[in-house]
């Protein structure tokens, strides 16, 4: 049997048994499986590297602004070629599982599951009402104004749901999934469950308008994914779940994402005069809000979120 530590990885022909969580598992079909040192290596220079290379190219050949990405009001195309920049991450992630490690790409947690649309579904319903609490205090509490109704850009606030559905997605694998695998291979569940956490609460620190309650959200936040991939034994669900969680914020309700500013958004609503920034969340966002204290919040790169 498996001891807390993993060390012994799983009994041969009963690995789900054997386990606390299917996810953890994926690990154990690498020929040549990677420590959490090298790992943790592995994934930040995933982040630098990968990241940077494929944003070098989408930038200019999509003429989205850099000025945007690093901190300023952006345009869907400037959103767009940030988001989907995360492809160079997951994609030297996959490199290093194909190559290095001799297992397939979904051993990081995308397993055949025959309840698929019910996980994903689940990450999207939850997304939807946990963000309408803190909204729905504020708004009703005056924190809040609603500034106008874009009918126009609906189409195109759905367009962006696919780059949150890239950056969120490569989030996820690279924390809850292929971090939480390598570290308890070597360090047991308690030592995953809390690098990862800590990891991806660092990854936001560099954020614009991050403060000390935003990166404790996040830090919680993390604990909570890691425990709901645990228990669905994939990352179908947080995957989806984060992805609509950040686009409703941004794309949906107009406020700010993890500091990002968006323009194409079906809302416009933000701080009232006189608001409270511990409410609001002020330039970072509702995750920046006691509001927020249980809710979800997003991570990486040029640009966490």
């Amino acid at each position: 049997m498996v001891n807390e530590r993993g060390a012994h990885g799983p009994v041969p022909g009963r690995p789900d048994r054997d386990l606390p969580s299917p996810l953890l598992g994926g690990i154990y079909r690498a020929r040549r499986p990677t420590g959490p040192v090298v790992g943790l290596v592995v994934v930040v220079v995933c982040l630098l590297v990968g990241q940077t290379v494929v944003a070098l190219v989408l930038f200019p050949a999509l003429g989205a602004s850099a000025t945007a990405a690093r901190g300023g009001t952006m345009t869907l195309v400037d959103q767009l070629a940030m988001l989907l920049s995360f492809l160079g991450i997951v994609g030297m992630l996959a490199l290093w599982i194909w190559f290095k490690e001799r297992r397939p790409f979904g051993s990081v947690g995308f397993f055949p599951a025959p309840r698929l649309g019910a996980h994903l579904g689940i990450g999207v319903a939850v997304a939807v009402v946990l963000l309408g609490v803190p909204v729905g205090v504020n708004l009703l509490s005056g924190q809040y104004d609603i500034g106008a109704v874009h009918v126009a850009q609906v189409g195109w606030a759905f367009v962006a749901l696919v780059g949150f559905a890239v950056q969120a997605s490569t989030e996820e694998v690279i924390t809850r999934g292929y971090l939480m695998q390598v570290t308890y291979r070597k360090w047991g569940l308690t030592a995953a469950v809390a690098l990862q956490a800590v990891v991806f609460s660092l990854l936001h620190g560099a954020n614009p308008g991050v403060t000390p309650v935003a990166l404790v959200n996040i830090l919680l936040i993390a604990l909570l994914l890691a425990f709901w991939a645990l228990a669905e034994g994939g990352l179908w669900g947080v995957c989806a779940f984060h992805a609509v969680w950040n686009w409703c914020q941004g794309n949906v309700y107009g406020i700010e994402v993890s500091g990002m500013d968006v323009q194409t958004a079906m809302l416009s609503m933000g701080g009232a005069p006189g608001s409270a920034e511990l409410l609001t969340g002020g330039g970072f966002g509702i995750e920046a809000s006691l509001l927020g204290r249980r809710q979800p919040m997003p991570a990486t790169g040029a640009r966490v979120v």
